[in-house]
């Protein structure tokens, strides 16, 4: 069915419509945000920095009087040796579900700071407690995991309270460097989601270096992150883990980039012995593989490719592949087995481990100026991203670093935004397919299960297990009130239904949000 959906839906969108790339537009529930007030310094990078740049803003009175503190070297901040400002941040959030405890309120306030020293040091943080009751599908997701979504972990029972933290401090040279060092989420790729490092989980420490040279842009990320699976509120029994990462981003031509990544995942503690960051990571060149063999560790490597295509009347295709394991001989017998499926041949191998995504955006759709939209495919096999230790999986808090549902699913989804003046306009429909796991046993959707602990070591197959089917559908409208805060006020509905094998649970909800907008959250799954 999603085959057949992403099929009919890349013949109808390749034909329409002339657009201007807006190489900013990122679906989720802050593309206003993103496109209105925020410059990249990166052209062409896949790599979606965390660091982005605020532009300048004239001086005057309404400047003034819109900051709370806006301190600045020179009576022209344009021209200023340095450039701080610090806004409010704020979310008042309440909706009304079909469900007995109907009334869901929310309320986070808390600070954003941004500032400048002589247009090469650049460094912010954003602050924001957050008490509030959450959907009945949120919630269930939040006492399961003890965390929400890019927020952090979550305390109470009925009201939850967290704190969001974020800070970055970077430097660029002249030429060819940028160094980074904050606490935050990363994301690379063109898509909504991203099967090689999305921002889906909450916030870590990180030291990111990037060079750029001709075309090319290299990035060397390392991050500490955390494993809390099954012992979710002991922070004293969390198992701290690190990756080390690779990105090479080569712009071929203007119609055609590729990127190549790479990452290792390794635990802090071994057994009584402390591993802790490992030097021989720090090696800013060669492929991280070759060294993980090199000090005879099990650690967990992953590689990938991002690819993206802007086509005649700039439509623009992206895909993405992720490799965990496999054997060349396993994926020639799953395609004799696809080609001749009455045929008894052994297939479906558990380490056939890979996921392959497929999108289209388009910038003013029909020349409709402001209309954006997107559509995309994404596929994982099961136990993707897992590993024989459970600490050494691909994820932050009982998050995928990667796309939100883990492993073992098929999804589509489709994502329009309409902008004008200040005023912005969604609609996010999303349909995925998944198979879960009954106690005692693993189908390979939780990436946090050692994948030792695997059912089956042939015949596995995508959706296996219990199988689950969710629909998303969301409609908003926002108003910008106040640029310089980033500040909107959004009125939305928002249907989800999901089924497991012939049980059905539905969630109808409509929303009003004053909030700023300053970090992605994602519940659309």
């Amino acid at each position: 069915m999603i085959r057949l959906g992403l099929l009919l839906g890349f013949v109808f969108v390749v034909f329409v419509g002339n657009s201007q790339q807006n190489p900013l537009l990122k679906g989720g529930i802050n593309a206003p945000y993103e496109q209105s007030l925020y410059s990249s310094k990166f052209t062409h990078t896949a790599f979606k920095p965390t660091f982005i740049k605020l532009k300048k803003e004239k001086a005057g009175s309404n400047f003034l009087e819109s900051n709370l503190i806006t301190i600045a070297g020179s009576k022209d901040s344009t021209k200023a040796p340095y450039y701080f400002i610090l806004n409010p941040a704020f979310e008042f959030s309440s909706a009304l579900q079909n469900t007995e405890d109907d009334f869901v309120p929310g309320v986070g306030l808390g600070i954003n700071f941004r500032g400048e020293i002589k247009e090469r040091l650049n460094l912010g943080f954003t602050f924001l407690n957050y008490r509030s009751k959450y959907i009945d599908y949120q919630r269930n997701f939040i006492v399961n995991n003890r965390v929400s979504p890019g927020v952090g972990v979550q305390h109470g029972v009925d009201i939850f309270s967290s704190n969001y933290l974020s800070g970055f401090i970077n430097y660029e040279s002249k030429k060819y460097f940028n160094f980074e060092l904050g606490y935050g989420r990363q994301f690379i790729g063109d898509g909504y989601r991203s099967l090689l490092l999305s921002d889906a989980t909450n916030a870590s420490p990180y030291f990111k270096i990037t060079t750029k040279v001709w075309k090319i842009k290299y990035t060397n990320l390392f991050a500490s992150h955390q494993n809390i699976f099954n012992v979710e509120g002991k922070p004293e029994l969390y198992q701290r883990k690190y990756t080390a990462s690779h990105f090479l981003d080569w712009q071929i031509t203007k119609w055609l980039s590729l990127g190549l990544f790479e990452t290792i995942v390794w635990q802090d503690q071994e057994g009584t012995f402390k591993r802790g960051f490992d030097p021989n990571y720090l090696n800013p060149i060669i492929f991280y593989r070759p060294i993980e063999f090199s000090v005879g560790s099990s650690d967990n490597a992953l590689v990938g490719t991002n690819i993206k295509f802007t086509l005649p009347k700039e439509h623009i295709f992206y895909f993405q592949v992720v490799l965990d394991e496999f054997l060349l001989s396993e994926l020639q017998a799953d395609f004799r087995q696809w080609q001749n499926p009455d045929q008894d041949i052994k297939s479906g191998w558990w380490a056939n481990k890979y996921g392959i995504q497929m999108g289209w955006k388009k910038f003013d759709l029909f020349k409709i100026k402001g209309l954006d939209t997107r559509l995309e495919y994404n596929f994982v096999r099961p136990y993707t991203y897992a590993h024989s230790s459970s600490t050494q999986s691909y994820s932050n808090y009982n998050i995928s670093l990667a796309h939100p549902l883990g492993a073992n699913f098929e999804e589509i989804l489709f994502v329009a935004n309409y902008s004008r003046n200040k005023w912005f306009g969604r609609i996010h429909i999303n349909y995925a397919e998944n198979g879960l796991s009954l106690p005692g046993t693993n189908y390979g959707e939780n990436i946090q299960l050692s994948n030792v602990s695997r059912t089956k070591e042939y015949e596995n197959y995508t959706k296996q297990g219990l199988f689950q089917q969710t629909i998303f559908a969301d409609a908003s409208i926002a108003y910008c009130f106040q640029e310089k805060w980033n500040a909107t006020v959004s009125l939305g509905a928002s249907y989800r239904k999901s089924t497991i094998e012939t049980s059905s649970t539905t969630n109808q909800f409509i929303y009003l949000n004053v909030k700023t907008n300053l970090f992605n959250r994602y519940f659309d799954y």
